[in-house]
């Protein structure tokens, strides 16, 4: 069995630039293993953060976006869950 830390992971994410403020080589991925998992990004110049959208949040954001994008066809998701965009 694999060691596993209770300990938040955070991993810098070499090449992202902050939403917020725009500062390259900034921003942190965060992983939380208690008190259950969690993910977010914090930018480590102006504090932003933001959470990985949620299954049922990314439903929404897909039909948002193909209502404005019509070249845009179905998303079929793999075994792994993992998203295929097919484009016309």
């Amino acid at each position: 069995m694999r060691y596993q830390s209770n300990r938040p992971k955070r991993q810098f994410l070499a090449g992202v630039a902050c939403p917020s403020c725009k500062a390259l080589d900034k921003v942190v991925q965060i992983q939380l293993y208690q008190p259950e998992y969690d993910e977010y990004i914090e930018c480590t110049a102006c504090g932003y953060t933001e959470r990985r959208p949620t299954p049922d949040d990314i439903i929404d954001i897909q039909q948002s976006n193909h209502h404005e994008d019509t070249h845009q066809e179905t998303v079929h998701y793999g075994d792994d869950g993992a998203g295929i965009v097919r484009f016309k």
